[in-house]
């Protein structure tokens, strides 16, 4: 038998996903990082697994040390009684708080506590396999913690388990670069802090594992944990559990020559079905599904021709697997008028001064005009968050950096087109 392994990426216990219609379920958290630690304890009990590891921001703040105590001491001590091991680091949201409940829940071992690196050994049937862990003193680390790791002194395969800001050398979350992990010859690294996962394999075995599951529209896709299995002495295969009780997802919608509100919901019909069959290839449904919806390519059709819900209730049985609600989180319209742009842009009227600003938003970033345009918005954008109620709202966000130039982009390209259509329509119905 090998060893096996389920890595855990960042899971946030508190915290809850956000932008949910109301009525979805009593508690959300049952869709958040709580019923997702349930998921995890049950797949490891399924699977038989070895250990359990847990890599940094188990926790999203100290204020949510007595939510999380009793989640962690009954997951961990039930899995202490199927035989399985749970080891963990803290990372920047919970290094004060982890150790804390380190000592009040049995049979969880931190690793590498106080900015120590610290090894343990696993064993099963004959194989075994050595970790490294690290865990945050504080907040803020701004030192590459690996330049003090000891170095690997075992034969059998070694992983390490951190949590960092990989490739960012002006970070005050553990900067590392990549190609340092890399030299410290371990087998591989198992990293939390991104919450977008990475492409993992045997043979590439050093990247972030994400969110155990989405907290918000951002972190859409499959997600879940990671089983891995040690098996004559070497690493012999690694997967992600796709698990997650909610699932995010952005559904890009082609309506191209759609010609009524009808054609457009069936092409929509078509996605939500086309992912449904994606689901069943997880390896536990969600529980809820939640959709940002692009629509993309060329009509002449009005605004109130797309979809904005999926019928007359917040959630709807998702197309293809009617035992799952579905909702829309928001719509994007990208669809541009069935004229091109570049014709638009010759005009000397308002539609055609709308095209001529779009088309200098497609251009290379480093374009002159295009960083001109820009930064004209920005200076906007700064006087708008000025106010008192922009800083309200923002008061009530961890992150409160103002908006980059991609996402004023965006925002000049979504107001720029939805002028432009209904400028047009105007022109037609005239």
């Amino acid at each position: 038998m090998p060893i096996k392994l389920l890595a855990v990426g960042d899971l946030h216990l508190g915290s809850r996903p956000g932008r949910l219609p109301s009525g979805l379920v009593h508690d959300n958290a049952e869709l958040g990082p709580a019923g997702a630690w349930q998921r995890i304890i049950e797949l490891a009990e399924h699977e038989s697994v070895t250990a359990v590891l847990l890599a940094g921001d188990v926790v999203e703040a100290q204020h949510d040390f007595f939510e999380a105590l009793p989640l962690l001491r009954s997951g961990i001590t039930r899995l202490a009684q199927a035989g399985i091991r749970v080891l963990g680091v803290a990372g920047n949201h919970d290094g004060k708080v982890l150790p804390a409940l380190t000592e009040r829940v049995a049979h969880f071992e931190l690793l590498g506590e106080g900015a120590q690196w610290q090894s343990a050994e696993l064993e099963a049937d004959g194989e075994r396999l050595t970790l490294w862990g690290w865990s945050f003193p504080d907040r803020f680390y701004r030192q590459d913690p690996t330049t003090a790791f000891p170095g690997r002194d075992t034969p059998h395969p070694t992983l390490g388990l951190l949590h960092c800001d990989l490739d960012q050398s002006d970070t005050a979350y553990a900067p590392v670069a990549a190609s340092r992990l890399r030299d410290l010859g371990l087998d591989g690294w198992l990293l939390g802090h991104i919450h977008r996962p990475d492409a993992l394999s045997p043979s590439s075995l050093l990247g972030y594992l994400g969110t155990a599951t989405g907290l918000d529209i951002s972190e859409w896709g499959p997600r879940g944990p990671w089983l891995l299995s040690v098996q004559q002495g070497a690493i012999h295969t690694i997967e992600q559990r796709v698990i997650a009780p909610l699932r995010w997802e952005h559904l890009i919608v082609d309506v191209t020559e759609a010609d009524s509100a009808q054609a457009i919901t069936d092409r929509l019909t078509d996605a939500l079905e086309a992912l449904a069959a994606d689901l069943s290839n997880c390896t536990r449904q969600p529980d809820a599904v939640g959709l940002r919806v692009r629509y993309t390519g060329t009509s002449d059709l009005p605004d109130t021709a797309f979809p904005e819900r999926l019928g007359d209730q917040a959630t709807a049985p998702l197309p293809g697997a009617a035992h799952i609600p579905a909702f829309i989180e928001s719509i994007r319209i990208e669809v541009l008028p069935p004229v091109s742009l570049t014709a638009l842009a010759r005009r000397e009227d308002h539609p055609g001064l709308l095209a001529r600003r779009l088309l200098v938003l497609d251009r290379p970033s480093a374009d002159p005009e295009r960083q001109a345009l820009l930064e004209a918005a920005d200076e906007v954008v700064q006087q708008a968050t000025a106010t008192g109620s922009w800083r309200r709202l923002t008061t009530r966000r961890a992150d409160t950096a103002s908006p980059d130039s991609e996402v004023i982009a965006e925002w000049l390209r979504q107001a720029a087109l939805k002028a432009l259509r209904a400028m047009l329509a105007q022109r037609d119905s005239a």
